[in-house]
């Protein structure tokens, strides 16, 4: 069903304010710093993963093996139920790190980061205490070989984390310098100042692992926009577009909402081409593209190249009156340049093709796309410089249930 073109000017604005779905890609915001954060996080964890139950093991083996239980049972086993605990819930932390990040970022850093250096504050505390209770000497050489190595190896794998990289070397080493420096001896001096050489040591090789490691995500980060930028216009290209629109037909099956597409063609593109030249027309393309931005207001709303002189933008969860209103404030957007050359001015105007529905089982994707592109053949066969639009009739959308996408369950 085709809508009257070119709609009133006074048309609710309010019904093209709808929520934005959570998170979503391709928003034209930049990329914050909380998301290389959060990816940092899930990196670090992965690297961690295996570490988990090595202090208890290492615990249990030092103490077995050196006959410290029969000493100190109550010591032995209840650091042995501490630690235990502390992988547990290290554990349980990685396994649910996903969701707390979409929920709570700062809880599942605060969670993450806390439980590591609770790790090595403990295994700080007890080296320390293997150098200055004389009971504790037959494991004091093991004690103090493990947090060696275990501040070295740590440190490495944890350096992405800003605030790993600096205070787990510290939480290990710090209580057995301090230990070696106040119980009094000349040996105990010199491992003192050995260990304090060593934290910063260490901290500097966790400084060059965590540099490479961030500049490495900057280079993926920016690989990944030129892949999906088209390059003339800097605005997304088909494939991000394509991207997008998957997870928000998706999205909207599930929730029952609407979404709208619509296609943006330059109207008698090639003239400009043959009159002025293709760098005249790569001029008019870049202003266009700013001027169909500047129409797209919503965050999640994406507009990319579709090829040639043609545009796509994507509308979730918007009305039908909303998805007029955008069309129309778009095509008067580009109606209203002037496009200074040094040897005349150009105007240029647009012909807009939209759908607008609840997704279901009688269309897909694609299916949306092409009516979409038949309402745009009906606003250039009309005269150009129009918007016109493509529904389903109201007893056939009322008709049409949630499509069933593998996703359903999330």
């Amino acid at each position: 069903m085709l809508s009257a073109p070119n709609p009133q000017p006074h048309a609710p604005l309010l019904t093209e304010t709808a929520s934005p779905p959570a998170q979503p890609l391709g928003t034209k915001a930049p990329q914050g710093s909380q998301q290389s954060l959060n990816q940092a996080l899930i990196d670090t964890t992965s690297r961690i993963m295996g570490a988990m139950y090595v202090y208890l093991a290492l615990w249990l083996v030092i103490t077995l093996v050196a006959g410290l239980q029969k000493t100190h049972p109550q010591l032995v086993w209840g650091t042995t139920i501490w630690l235990g605990a502390i992988a547990a819930t290290r554990a349980l932390v990685a396994h649910q790190l996903h969701s707390l990040l979409d929920h709570s970022p700062a809880l599942a850093h605060r969670l993450t980061v806390g439980l590591v250096l609770v790790n090595g504050l403990t295994w700080g505390l007890l080296t320390a205490a293997s150098v200055q209770i004389p009971s504790f000497e037959p494991i004091r050489t093991s004690m103090l070989l493990v947090s060696v190595g275990l501040s070295s190896g740590g440190t490495v794998a944890m350096a992405i984390n800003p605030t790993l990289k600096v205070w787990f070397p510290v939480s290990v080493i710090a209580p057995v310098a301090i230990a070696t420096a106040t119980h009094a001896s000349d040996s105990n001096f010199m491992l003192a100042c050995l260990m304090v050489v060593y934290t910063v040591y260490v901290m500097h090789s966790a400084r060059t692992v965590s540099q490479d490691y961030w500049r490495a995500q900057e280079a993926f980060r920016a690989l990944e926009h030129a892949s999906l930028t088209d390059p003339l216009t800097q605005v997304p290209n088909r494939l991000h577009f394509e991207r997008q629109y998957q997870i928000e037909w998706r999205r909207a099956c599930r929730l029952n909402t609407r979404i709208a597409v619509m296609i943006v063609d330059l109207d008698h593109f090639k003239r400009v081409n043959d009159e002025h030249g293709h760098p005249a027309g790569d001029i008019v393309l870049q202003e266009a593209a700013k001027a169909m931005s500047a129409a797209i207001m919503r965050p999640c709303d994406v507009l990319a190249r579709y090829g040639g002189e043609e545009f796509i933008v994507l509308l979730p969860e918007i009305t039908e009156e909303g998805a007029q209103v955008v069309a129309e404030r778009l095509r008067t957007q580009v109606e209203k340049l002037e496009i200074a050359l040094p040897s005349s001015t150009i105007h240029i105007t647009c012909s807009v093709g939209y759908a607008c529905l609840v997704p279901g089982h009688e269309l897909d994707a694609d299916d949306m796309v092409r009516q979409a592109d038949q309402a745009l053949y009906g606003a250039k066969t009309s005269g150009r410089n129009r918007c016109q639009g493509w529904t389903l009739p109201a007893t056939q959308e009322a008709s049409l249930q949630p499509a069933e996408t593998d996703d359903a369950i999330l």
